[in-house]
């Protein structure tokens, strides 16, 4: 009885085997403790014929700094740091701070960037399920990115990380039946 017990629980938890190559870009990331890059961004809005462009730059500094500074067509700053997250508007004198354990949604978006910049895979699957396509280490590879949470799903159905190496070149966010688009210069 004792050992069906025993085999009836370890068919119920398996053990999570990582893709090699996934395991050796993460260390890749993990090995930059800083990293600035510029972006450009579209976002495809149901409600709009166009895309709303934008432009700035990225800035990641380990173990826990992420910051988007949206520099066109207006100035705001997206800053984490640890559990924080600042907002910024300097021309209409805007600037909120919130703990991200008050937001689990923005907090799950922002790991899926922060915890790939960082290499952290754990901060990865505490939140999403983690399809990953390699070409190799220094080749292109290709994150997908699908939430977990139902919570989550509802506002985001999927991110696509992109990359080179340790580095990301885009984004794509889907999710309210729009999608935005993030490219990354080297």
């Amino acid at each position: 009885m004792r050992w069906a017990l025993l085999l009836l629980l370890a068919l119920a938890t398996p053990a999570r085997a990582e893709d090699p190559a996934l395991a050796r870009l993460m260390q890749g990331f993990a090995a930059q403790p800083r990293s600035e890059a510029r972006f450009t961004e579209d976002k495809a809005i149901p409600e709009l014929d166009l895309p709303l462009p934008s432009e700035g730059t990225l800035r990641w500094q380990a173990p826990d700094r992420l910051e988007k500074h949206t520099t066109s067509p207006i100035d705001e700053v997206l800053r984490v740091e640890g559990g924080r997250l600042l907002y910024e508007r300097p021309d209409r004198g805007i600037r909120r701070e919130f703990g991200l354990e008050e937001q689990p949604e923005m907090r799950a978006l922002v790991e899926a960037v922060r915890g790939t910049l960082a290499g952290d895979l754990a901060a990865l699957h505490r939140y999403y399920e983690i399809g990953f396509t390699p070409e190799g280490v220094e080749t292109p590879w290709r994150m997908v990115l699908s939430p977990l949470s139902l919570r989550l799903r509802a506002a985001v159905q999927r991110i696509t990380v992109s990359g080179r190496g340790p580095q990301v070149r885009s984004i794509e966010t889907e999710g309210g039946g729009g999608v935005t688009r993030m490219q990354i210069g080297p």
